[in-house]
């Protein structure tokens, strides 16, 4: 069986990849599939037009059916949130995988969540599939492309934890009453630490419900 990793940059294609070898999947049946060469780029391809979007991507899924694949990883929250993934699964026979399945639902558990997202375009799909799931929830949606550029980069988390004040921030998110942090981007997994060290609040990273759906799937 072979699975195919989708994501917006090289990077955390490569992230998605690992996340698979360290819970059971070998090197051999991973295909890896980066839309774009970086996060500029990326966004430029997720503010694209509909019809673009869905072209390049059943591109892509058709090239790994063919490849024997028949499940379809997407480790990239900005990216799921500006593709319609659950029309392309059906138009195309294939079990998809996306952050979105996640926080549709556990959005119920919650009345207030701050959202890390790397753009606009992932904070719209996750504050969407949110309030699928739980219409009375209170989102404060912030949005870090500078830190998923600094990650790409490969800066130590500590130093992007100085520059960026995860200290001040996270005052001020516990401030507004918010219960959680949730991790909408796939690059914060790296500063994952650096946010618990600043922050009480409970951090979400949607990983390891991607994992049970994925190993459900195949």
């Amino acid at each position: 069986m072979k699975i195919a990793v989708m994501a917006g940059t090289p990077i955390d294609t490569n992230m998605g990849a690992v996340l698979l070898e360290k819970n059971g999947f070998s090197e051999n049946e991973i295909i890896r599939i980066p839309v774009s060469e970086n996060p500029v780029k990326q966004t430029i391809f997720q503010t694209s037009e509909t019809e673009y979007k869905e072209k390049v991507i059943n591109g892509h899924i058709d090239n790994i059916k063919k490849a024997g694949c028949n499940v379809l990883f997407v480790y990239c929250n900005s990216l799921s949130g500006a593709v319609d993934f659950e029309k392309l699964q059906k138009k195309n026979d294939i079990n998809i995988v996306t952050p979105m399945q996640v926080y549709r639902e556990i959005a119920d558990k919650y009345k207030k969540i701050a959202v890390f997202a790397a753009n606009a375009q992932g904070l719209a799909g996750i504050e969407n599939a949110m309030f699928k799931g739980n219409s009375n929830i209170n989102i404060t949606g912030m949005t870090f492309l500078e830190i998923v550029k600094e990650i790409e980069k490969g800066t130590l988390p500590e130093v992007i934890a100085e520059k960026f004040h995860f200290g001040k921030l996270a005052e001020y998110l516990k401030n507004l009453g918010n219960e959680a942090i949730l991790l909408g981007c796939t690059h914060f997994p790296y500063i994952e630490n650096e946010i618990r060290k600043k922050s009480e609040m409970e951090i979400i990273n949607p990983s390891q419900k991607m994992l049970e759906k994925l190993k459900w799937e195949s």
